[in-house]
């Protein structure tokens, strides 16, 4: 569980770690099997080369989500009744390009159409948690995070904006920007507002720490300036259960690649879903259940 002075921190900052969730042997062989079971998309729920929701298939993902030592920290921040609603595996490979600074509340910078929607009436609450776990040791030099505390509190991107969004393929866009496919600077509220000299920090981090973090609070990657060592992270995305999950829509569109959501389904990682507003996957997509 989080210390009253950890809880603190993070909502004065926005983000708030490194935690020790895993040894960093065990976490570079849960790697290890997730690029391996990787290869096999047989089972995966999405028809596209994008790696969402793979917990759905791999099972160590599906472990991972549940990790008590996760859970635990975000009841702390979000309460006790929550949903992961996506994974998404970050690999940054030798030479390869930094994400962009960014700031995304209910992801509808992908298509023009939230893909989250709060039920409880405050626009202020932390609707969305990002837990980020390295699965490699990160630092500057392999693509670690970066982040401008504080920026949680104000909106300085507007995902409203109407900007042109390609429709391409997956490593077509990969290699346009560094936000796959989405140029960033579009969304700013004032054009002249500049991130890099705003007060940043960046987050080194061991194989099996992770850092949580609300994706309102800016934040971007460094480059991987290395020759031969791949940075490879996982990202698990968490709700509280009043929030809408991809609301009326059976299919999205994002980073190049179209979802249908027809075997889509929150999981219920802790506590008690009284809303009802999402389909909920009790099984992944070998039957095994989650909890």
């Amino acid at each position: 569980m989080l210390s009253f002075t950890e809880k603190q921190r993070f909502f004065l900052d926005g983000v708030i770690g490194p935690f020790k969730i895993y040894e960093s042997d065990e976490a570079k062989e849960i790697l290890r099997k997730i690029r391996r079971k990787n290869l096999d998309t047989s089972k995966a729920i999405f028809d596209n080369d994008v790696n969402y929701d793979r917990h759905l298939d791999i099972e160590e993902l599906a472990k991972h989500i549940i990790n008590p030592s996760i859970i635990a920290r975000l009841a702390d921040i979000i309460g006790p009744d929550i949903l992961c609603w996506r994974t998404e595996f970050f690999p940054k490979f030798p030479g390869v390009q930094g994400t962009e600074w960014h700031q995304v509340g209910n992801y509808q910078y992908a298509n023009g159409i939230p893909m989250l929607e709060g039920t409880l009436g405050d626009d202020n609450s932390i609707m969305d948690l990002t837990v980020w776990t390295a699965f490699t040791d990160t630092t500057i030099e392999t693509a670690c995070m970066r982040f401008i505390p504080g920026t949680h509190k104000a909106k300085y991107y507007d995902e409203a904006k109407a900007i042109h969004r390609k429709e391409t393929d997956y490593s077509s866009v990969l290699s346009e920007t560094s936000f796959y496919g989405y140029n960033f600077e579009e969304f700013k509220i004032n054009p002249n507002w500049l991130p890099e000299e705003q007060n940043h920090i960046s987050i080194e981090m061991k194989a099996g720490e992770c850092i949580i973090f609300t994706a309102r609070c800016v934040h971007a990657s460094h480059p991987n300036i290395s020759k031969t060592f791949s940075r490879f992270a996982i990202s698990a995305r968490y709700v509280p259960t009043h929030v809408k999950v991809y609301p009326n829509s059976d299919k999205f569109y994002a980073h190049g690649a179209w979802f249908d959501l027809a075997k889509y389904g929150c999981v219920l990682v802790s506590g008690t879903d009284i809303y009802h507003h999402n389909r909920i996957r009790e099984k992944d997509q070998n039957g095994r259940n989650f909890i």
